[in-house]
């Protein structure tokens, strides 16, 4: 489908034309052609389900990474299987999304044959959007619930230093007839590449997002780059995000406090990410028992549920920002 220039600075492009000219720059950028299309198709998702934090924005995170080696080209995710209903691969410092990939059909066949199933993904560049995992599984079938970490940016128990990742949590559930319903947010009361985006705008933070680097609260995104996010609902938050911690390095990932930044340097994040997966077979009935119960809340008790749609598919064009869609076609041109 051809761009077309809106008014309000957009620029459309048709679901299958991004997805190319995100492979494209990446491969522009270093990556190897499984990896690029991996990755562009995690990318065109996010921005699909209109998580575009972690979409064509954060699309250029990874480029930089190609570029000055902080990830791997051209590895394939070594699978193990330490117990029949567990699963790990191991990225060895390339994608997380190649791993996911690698690991995809045997999740499946064991989830099939056990009823449930467990993946732990290592070593590997940060996750993306970590709803991703979830709702491809569901799109499968299955119910999926997953936990990343990722470089330590947020503070922990009133730390003045970055101790944990923003250790997003996603969920999903299959539907009958629509998408599937996911959920997908970070353990930190705002995602960092907000907060690095309101210091390109020089827009100030909401207070409660962030503190300095001297531990006292900021609504200044400059500070809050030097300083720490914050948790989600005080240390209730802070405790969630090390829960997600633990899960996502038990198979050996690097802890955030011990990962190296995902947006600078040389060296890779190598951070983890972990995913259950239950089979709805083992209890008959209980994707539709969900679905009408989601149903009643969002129709009987006004509940606004921001995965909610009635829709079969996704949208099959996509906006991006004019100055965003501009950087991501000067990317697609050989440098």
């Amino acid at each position: 489908m051809a761009q077309q220039v809106y008014e309000t600075g957009t620029v459309t492009f048709g679901h299958d034309r991004l997805v190319e000219l995100c492979a494209q720059a990446a491969e522009v950028a270093g990556a190897d052609q499984r990896a690029a299309q991996a990755l562009a198709r995690a990318t065109v998702a996010a921005e699909s389900a209109g998580n575009t934090a972690v979409g064509v924005a954060h699309l250029f995170d990874y480029l930089r990474s190609y570029e000055s080696g902080r990830i791997a080209v051209g590895v394939e995710a070594e699978i193990l299987r330490p117990a029949p209903a567990c699963l790990v691969a191991d990225a060895r410092n390339g994608l997380a999304q190649v791993a996911f990939d690698d690991a995809f059909t045997a999740l499946l066949e064991t989830t099939a044959r056990i009823g449930t199933a467990t993946l732990w993904i290592r070593n590997s560049y940060t996750c993306g959007e970590l709803g991703n995992y979830p709702r491809r599984l569901a799109e499968a079938g299955l119910i999926a619930v997953a936990c990343a970490n990722s470089p330590a940016l947020m503070s922990l128990g009133g730390s003045a230093t970055r101790v944990l990742g923003t250790n997003p949590f996603a969920y999903a559930v299959p539907r009958a007839g629509a998408r599937p319903f996911v959920i997908d947010q970070a353990s930190s009361q705002t995602a960092y590449v907000n907060v690095r985006q309101a210091a390109q705008a020089g827009t100030p933070l909401p207070e409660g997002w962030a503190v300095g680097p001297d531990g006292a609260a900021t609504t200044d995104p400059n500070e809050a780059l030097q300083g720490a996010l914050l948790p989600f609902g005080g240390h209730r938050g802070g405790n969630i995000a090390l829960l997600g911690e633990l899960l996502a390095t038990l198979a050996g990932a690097a802890f955030s406090i011990d990962a190296a930044p995902f947006d600078q340097g040389f060296e890779p994040p190598g951070i983890g990410v972990f995913v259950l997966c239950l089979s709805p077979d083992t209890f008959p009935g209980s994707v539709n028992r969900v679905e009408h119960h989601l149903q009643r809340l969002h129709d009987q008790h006004s509940v606004r549920l921001p995965a909610w749609t009635t829709t079969p598919q996704p949208p099959k064009t996509i906006q991006l920002d004019r100055g965003l869609a501009d950087r991501l076609l000067a990317a697609t041109r050989q440098r």
